[in-house]
């Protein structure tokens, strides 16, 4: 009797270690090169633990004891030194969580001895290969979801306002442009559209070290909201302050038929996050809206609904390491491999103009003066398939094609692809100008 329960454990305890591994390959994102980590941990650690649990089985087979000893005793020890390396790499997250993996240590290390118990003749050379082989592999995988070095590139150029007092101010500039103080959003009409900007550099889902958010406390991950410290009225415009744990300043002023928005933010130390946003855009009154970016200025995209996780693909641009601004559009919902739709150079520092077109009409164009500069290029861990850090997504949020359009600009975030992982925005002053004007 306990001799079956013994092996009704394993067979349970081999059947989740399988479908688990066979689900992270046929999942998780491909497309690394063999230097990344995530080439690694994508696509070699899943096979290896497949191999393992067909070794086990056919040592089982075979009534090769010593052989099945060697294999099982890899699992406790992979869950042993997966512990201990996930604590070391992601101390503030894992400080406590590790008492988790910890009990399934626990659990299949008295299930190794229950299975071999009163057995002799079992060598322990292969009882510490065994251990060996699983460590190995237990400590590659946290090192591997280990985030890389945050590579945006603050400007350190531009100051927060310095305005003092939370004085009240009006948020309508003329007729056609209203700025919302408390969420420093402006809002601008341009013919028949009506285009709300959220150009303040915000963090949504944080990570307090960079481990994957999903295994982060809600108020870790949610974080500090910024909130307006001060405000005051200037000539054609508004000068505002925000404060979360970092400092933030908006200035918003008319120019004619041009509305110019000038946001800095000023991080003290790196900030961790799954989920953040550079710059927001909303679009509403169109008819059937397409984007052309200034890189591919010929190439006009239709802005699509996208389904999530599933389903109709996202379009979304990005700019890679070699300098070139891509327009691709995802496989199903956000996940690669993604289909090139235009193309065309964009350097460093260049600014990047998305022209709003309505029924194939040039109606408006937001420029973003200071994107690519501060842009990251390095690989998405989530992503994968050669896009980066960086994105440009854009949807419709309904399924008609005049429902409200959504552009979301960022740095370095993982929202495209899968899993909750981090990307570092270090710590420096960045600068978002940002000129919404008619289209010429």
């Amino acid at each position: 009797m306990a001799a079956s329960a013994v092996r009704m454990f394993w067979l349970f305890a081999m059947l989740c270690h399988g479908l688990g591994a066979a689900a992270w390959w046929r999942l998780a994102p491909g497309g690394f090169a063999t230097g990344h980590p995530r080439f690694w941990t994508n696509r070699v650690m899943p096979p290896l633990v497949l191999a393992a649990l067909w070794a086990a089985w056919w040592a089982a087979r075979r009534g090769r004891r010593s052989d099945l000893r060697t294999v099982l005793a890899g699992f406790p020890a992979a869950w042993a030194a997966g512990t201990v390396a996930v604590v070391a790499v992601f101390p503030a997250t894992f400080g406590r969580l590790f008492l988790v993996p910890l009990g399934v240590v626990a659990v299949l290390a008295v299930g190794v001895v229950l299975a071999f118990r009163g057995e002799s003749g079992l060598s322990r050379r292969a009882l510490a290969v065994g251990a060996v082989w699983g460590a190995l592999l237990g400590a590659a995988m946290p090192i591997g979801f280990r985030p890389p070095p945050p590579r945006t590139r603050p400007l350190n150029r531009g100051a927060v306002s310095s305005v003092e007092g939370l004085a009240t101010v009006l948020g309508a500039l003329g007729e056609r442009v209203f700025v919302s103080p408390g969420d420093g959003s402006a809002m601008i009409r341009v013919d028949r559209l009506r285009i709300t900007v959220q150009p303040l550099l915000r963090f949504l889902a944080r990570s307090p070290d960079g481990a994957p958010t999903v295994f982060t406390p809600t108020t870790v991950r949610e974080g500090p909201g910024l909130r307006l410290v001060a405000a005051a009225s200037v000539p054609d415009g508004l000068d505002l302050r925000y404060r979360a744990d970092y400092d933030a300043s908006l200035c918003v002023r008319r120019d004619g038929d041009a509305t110019r928005i000038d946001a800095t933010a000023v991080l003290p130390a790196t900030i961790w996050s799954h989920l953040n946003g550079f710059c927001d855009v909303d679009v509403s009154g169109h008819r059937r809206l397409a984007l052309a970016f200034s890189p591919c200025p010929d190439a006009r995209i239709e802005v699509r609904p996208m389904d999530y996780p599933f389903g109709r693909p996202l379009r979304f641009a990005f700019l890679d390491a070699s300098g070139r601004f891509r327009v691709v559009e995802a496989t199903s919902g956000e996940k690669g491999p993604f289909r090139e739709l235009a193309s065309g150079p964009l350097r460093r520092g260049e600014p990047l103009t998305i022209e709003l077109c309505d029924e194939d009409r040039p109606v408006t164009r937001i420029v973003l003066d200071d994107w690519s500069a501060q842009a990251d290029v390095q690989p998405s861990p989530t992503a994968g398939w050669g896009a980066p850090a960086n994105a440009i997504e854009f949807s419709l949020s309904g399924d008609e094609p005049t429902s409200a359009a959504t552009i979301y600009v960022s740095l370095a975030s993982t929202s495209v692809g899968r899993g909750w992982d981090c990307l570092g925005h270090r710590a420096g002053t960045y600068r978002n100008r940002v000129r919404v004007e008619p289209a010429r």
